[in-house]
C-alpha cells in the first residue's frame, strides 16, 4: 500500500504500509450491506477488481451481522480501515523503538501486523471481542512471520496480562476513555482513540498525567469507527434499542427559543455529546408539511421539536430537549467553539470537559 507524501503521516509508517501486504488481511469484502454479494479474491472473475479495491485508500467491510430484534437492519462488525486513516493514527501514536503497544480491536489483524513490522511482535498485544476474528487474524499475522499476543475479550477492560503499555491505540469507537486503559498505561504514555457518539466523532490523543488521569485535545479529524461492542453477536455498542416507541398520550408540550441551525454545528454537536450522553440521535422528518426534528435517547426517552411553531413535545425518564438547551447556552457563552477547542480529562472518578486547556473546565 503506497501512502507516500500523505499529510500528517510519518515516512516510516508509509514504508511499513508498503512492506505489509493488505490483501492477506482482506481476502474478501462486502461492497454493500443491503446486498448479499461478496467480492472474493479467490474467484478468478473477481480477482482483478478485488485486488484493485484492496489497494485503494478505502475502508472495506469484511463482516456484518443482523441487529437483534430486526429482520433487515444489517450493521458492519468488522472492516479494514482506510489505510490513510490508519497511518495517521499510527503517526499520532508517536512510538519509539522498544515501546509496548496495546491495540483495542484486532479486527482483520492488519493494524497489528503493521505494529509488529515497526516494533517487533514481542512488543505488541491486541484484543477483540470476537473469537472468530482473533483466530483469523492470528493465522494471517503468523503467515508474515509475526506472533503478537492476541486475546479474545472485552476491549473496555484492556489486556491486563501484558500490561503496562507505553501506548494504547483503539481501532473501535468509544464514548470516553475506559478506566482500565488508564491503569494499564505507563507513566507518560499515550492513548489514541476515536471518541464518538451518535452525534459526533473526533480523534483524540490523550497523555498520562501521572495522577491516575489522562488528558487530550480533540483533533479536527473524525474517526467514525465501529463501536467497541458489549456483546459479540450484537452490532450495537450496548445492546440498546434501535428505535423508540413514541406515545403522545402521556407526552409533555412546551415552547422553546432554540435556533434549529445550532443542531448542525460540529462544535455544538461534540459539546452536546460530551455533556449530555442521554441524547443519542437527532434526525429530521416531515409531518403536516412541517419539518420535525426528532431526538431519541437512552432508556426510551424521546423529544420532537417543531421549529415552525417553536414547540417541543417530550416524554421519558429525562427531558432530552432540556439537555440540548443547556448545551446550547454553554456553547454560546463560550463563543461557539469548534471541536478542536475542546478536550477531556478522564480518570476513575469520571470525565471533565475543558476548553483550550485542562485548566479551563466547563463541564
Amino acid at each position: 500500500m503506497q501512502l507516500a507524501d500523505r499529510d500528517g503521516v510519518d515516512s516510516q509508517w508509509s514504508a511499513a504500509f508498503a512492506d505489509v501486504p493488505r490483501h492477506i488481511f482482506v481476502p474478501r469484502f462486502y461492497p454493500d450491506l443491503n446486498a448479499p454479494e461478496v467480492v472474493d479474491g479467490a474467484d478468478p472473475d473477481q480477482r482483478s477488481y478485488w485486488l484493485d479495491e484492496v489497494y485503494t485508500d478505502k475502508s472495506l467491510v469484511t463482516q456484518y451481522a443482523l441487529t437483534p430484534g430486526t429482520t433487515d437492519l444489517w450493521q458492519s462488525t468488522s472492516s479494514s480501515t482506510r489505510p490513510s486513516l490508519m497511518a495517521r493514527m499510527l503517526t499520532l501514536l508517536d512510538v519509539d523503538a522498544g515501546h509496548r503497544v496495546l491495540e483495542i480491536g484486532t479486527g482483520t489483524g492488519y493494524n497489528a501486523a503493521l505494529l509488529c513490522h515497526y516494533l517487533g511482535s514481542t512488543n505488541i498485544a491486541s484484543v477483540d471481542i470476537d473469537p472468530g476474528l482473533v483466530d483469523l487474524a492470528r493465522d494471517r499475522i503468523a503467515a508474515l512471520g509475526y506472533r503478537p499476543a492476541l486475546a479474545t475479550g472485552d476491549g473496555a477492560l484492556g489486556m491486563a496480562d501484558h500490561a503496562p503499555y507505553d501506548r494504547i491505540i483503539a481501532t473501535c469507537a468509544v464514548q470516553t476513555i475506559p478506566a482500565p486503559w488508564i491503569t494499564q498505561l505507563q507513566p507518560g504514555g499515550l492513548i489514541v482513540a476515536d471518541v464518538r457518539g451518535d452525534l459526533a466523532s473526533s480523534l483524540l490523543v490523550a497523555r498520562d498525567n501521572g495522577d491516575g488521569t489522562v488528558s487530550g485535545r480533540f483533533l479536527a479529524e473524525p474517526g467514525h469507527f465501529m463501536w467497541l461492542r458489549a456483546h459479540v453477536n450484537d452490532p450495537l455498542r450496548d445492546g440498546g434499542q434501535v428505535a423508540t416507541h413514541i406515545d403522545y398520550d402521556d407526552a409533555h408540550e412546551r415552547t422553546t427559543r432554540l435556533d434549529p441551525g445550532i443542531l448542525n454545528e460540529p462544535g455544538f454537536r461534540l459539546l452536546l455529546q460530551l455533556t449530555a450522553p442521554d441524547v443519542r440521535q437527532i434526525w429530521t422528518s416531515t409531518r403536516d408539511d412541517n419539518t420535525i426534528i426528532r431526538i431519541s435517547g437512552s432508556g426510551g426517552a424521546w423529544a420532537e421539536f417543531n421549529p415552525a411553531a417553536d414547540t417541543v413535545i417530550h416524554d421519558g425518564h429525562t427531558d432530552l430537549f432540556a439537555h440540548i438547551e443547556r448545551a446550547a447556552t454553554l456553547w454560546s457563552q463560550h463563543g461557539h467553539p469548534q471541536p478542536s477547542s475542546f478536550g477531556i480529562t478522564v480518570g476513575s472518578t469520571g470525565q471533565t470537559v475543558w476548553l483550550d486547556s485542562p485548566q479551563h473546565s466547563i463541564a
